[in-house]
């Protein structure tokens, strides 16, 4: 079975011409797993263009409780909403693994927006998914329950970027527990039983930081219903 078509991941990603037009006007980066990209209330000078690994959005909120509201991954670019309105950084960006990113000054970024037209309407259609993706978060927490809602995000990680694990398909976005909880408004305890539920059902397999979908139609139907 074809996993990662079955997902219909709809993401944008950059041609092969148009990531080769970013990079000759950018700088390559390398950060360590668990390295700030950039920070909330940081002047926003800078878009970054994701070669390799994958990239935590958060917020804190005012408890001091670190909520992840989005993952970015390979192809995308990230940084780009405060660059255009000139605003200052609202979210965190962090490296869950070692990255390879390529960092645009803010205004070169601009300048190749109106230079490739087409660029700049797969910049505007990925904005457009993040906030359907916002818009689906807000739904979920309001309409399903904890185990459905806890379905639904790993079949989102699971578009992020899947290899075959030794039991099923394995999620390449490794998070922990308590930033499960907190992308689906609930406590630690609950992810960890909901997760042995599902284990019990054998529609996923679980260890400490690895997820592997055992049976991806009947999770995806339990998503649903």
């Amino acid at each position: 079975m074809d996993f990662n078509s079955a997902l219909e991941n709809p993401a944008v990603t950059l041609s092969t011409g148009e990531s080769a037009s970013f990079r000759e006007r950018a700088q390559r980066v390398t950060f360590k797993a668990g390295e700030t990209v950039f920070e909330e209330e940081n002047s926003a000078r800078f878009v970054y263009l994701i070669e390799t690994g994958h990239i935590k959005i958060f917020r804190i909120s005012p408890l001091g409780t670190i909520v992840t509201v989005g993952i970015r991954k390979s192809g995308d670019v990230i940084g780009i909403a405060e660059v255009l309105r000139e605003m200052e950084r609202c979210c965190f960006a962090k490296t869950i693994e070692e990255s390879v990113l390529w960092k645009m000054d803010g205004n070169t970024f601009k300048d190749l927006l109106y230079r490739h037209p087409q660029l700049a309407l797969k910049i505007a259609a990925a904005l457009s998914n993040r906030l359907r993706e916002a818009e689906t978060t807000i739904l979920n927490l309001m309409t399903f329950e904890v185990d459905r809602r806890l379905a639904r995000l790993i079949l989102f990680l699971a578009e992020k970027g899947v290899t075959q694990g030794e039991k099923g398909l394995k999620l390449n976005v490794k998070l922990t527990q308590d930033e499960l909880a907190t992308m689906i408004g609930t406590c630690r305890q609950t992810v960890t039983t909901t997760l042995h539920k599902f284990r019990d059902q054998k529609l996923i397999y679980s260890s400490k930081k690895n997820i592997e979908i055992i049976d991806l139609e009947s999770l995806k139907t339990f998503a649903e219903l």
